[in-house]
């Protein structure tokens, strides 16, 4: 289940394109193809389609499964209905976050599981750490999965797949679809705050999907759009928003877990949610210019208050966002001004309450 050596079924259809491609977790993928403001843009106006084939894809199936999961994942997954989805965290003993992915409830004892691809082996083995009585597959070549997403992308989805259903599914619901003659699945859980799908296309049919796509209207659009999106919706980020080092309680996750479940790190979690979380994480809206980046010092005066998880140009705002984790005792009051130390001169902004953009 390591990364290196694999690659999308697209890259090819990238290259093509004209794409700038980038190593990512072992994986050449496409950073853009007109730039991270163009192709951010139409995901926001109209309609975009990205390649995230390089998420890991884990089949977990056998009698023993759902008590697996109920143990390795902070959601119910368990009590997800078949045809639904849900987004969920895996921590460790101590309530560190191993990863954030998205389970899949497939069938009475079949769910999908979609962890980031650096973290498919770690999460793979805490699946396989808390159960027995089930079989964990590696599905990572099996899929290309295409993230179509912006204000048109029910139009343009249902005239590449006219009548395949998708554009009636709820939200974090999924549904089969053929795909020029093989079984795929097709889910609305997206990472853009914008409507749409994701596309899970058999290995050796995702080129003509991604072509059907373009015909109709998506616009290709790499990752580095899709960080900039994600950010301006407060979205976590593993290894910035979420480490091994930091609970979901710091990360503003509570809601994410499932208390009444016996998901691990739950007794250290109960214990942080009585003594109170030591960090929190709040936005910061920058009016002076600059980018606020990873790293980066927030101030009050000359009190150091947090420090930045993430940060980048907002091209919907034309400003910088970035998320901020401090001290809970230092989070400071929605309105009040900070200075973010970029390398020694300072970009002035406000404390606001992520999302940085309303969610449409």
């Amino acid at each position: 289940m390591d990364a290196p050596g694999r690659q999308t079924p697209l890259l090819d259809a990238h290259r093509a394109l004209g794409a700038r491609l980038t190593e990512f977790a072992g994986w050449e993928m496409p950073l853009q193809y007109d730039g991270v403001i163009a192709e951010h843009n139409a995901v926001r106006t109209d309609v975009g389609v990205f390649d995230v084939s390089h998420l890991g894809k884990l089949r977990v199936r056998g009698p023993g499964a759902g008590d697996a999961l109920q143990h390795a994942l902070t959601a119910d997954a368990v009590g997800l209905a078949e045809g639904r989805a849900t987004y969920s965290l895996v921590l460790t003993d101590d309530g560190g976050c191993v990863d954030d992915v998205f389970a899949y409830r497939i069938g009475p004892e079949e769910w999908l599981i979609v962890p980031n691809a650096a973290n498919v082996a770690a999460v793979a083995r805490s699946i396989t750490d808390s159960g027995e009585g089930f079989e964990l597959v590696d599905e990572w070549d099996r899929w290309a999965i295409l993230a179509v997403q912006g204000p048109r992308s029910f139009e343009v989805f249902e005239s590449a797949f006219p009548g395949a259903g998708a554009t009636e599914l709820a939200l974090h619901a999924w549904r089969d679809i053929d795909v020029d003659g093989e079984r795929g699945l097709v889910a609305r859980t997206g990472y853009t705050g914008e409507r749409g799908f994701e596309l899970y296309a058999p290995s050796a049919t995702a080129g003509a999907a991604w072509d059907r796509l373009l015909k109709h209207g998506a616009r290709p659009v790499g990752l580095g759009a899709r960080d900039t999106l994600r950010l301006e919706m407060g979205y976590a980020l593993y290894g910035h928003e979420l480490t091994l080092d930091v609970n979901p309680l710091e990360a503003s996750l509570g809601w994410v877990l499932a208390w009444d479940t016996p998901f691990r790190g739950r007794p250290a979690l109960e214990k942080v949610k009585a003594d109170g979380a030591a960090r929190k994480l709040w936005g910061v809206q920058c009016r002076g210019r600059g980018v606020p980046r990873q790293g980066y010092r927030v101030l009050s005066g000359e009190d150091e208050i947090g420090t930045v998880t993430s940060g980048n140009f907002s091209p919907t705002l034309g400003g910088g966002v970035a998320l901020v984790m401090g001290p809970s005792e230092k989070v400071p009051e929605q309105g009040s001004q900070v200075a973010i130390d970029a390398r020694g001169r300072a970009i002035e902004g406000d404390i606001v309450k992520p999302p940085f953009v309303k969610k449409r």
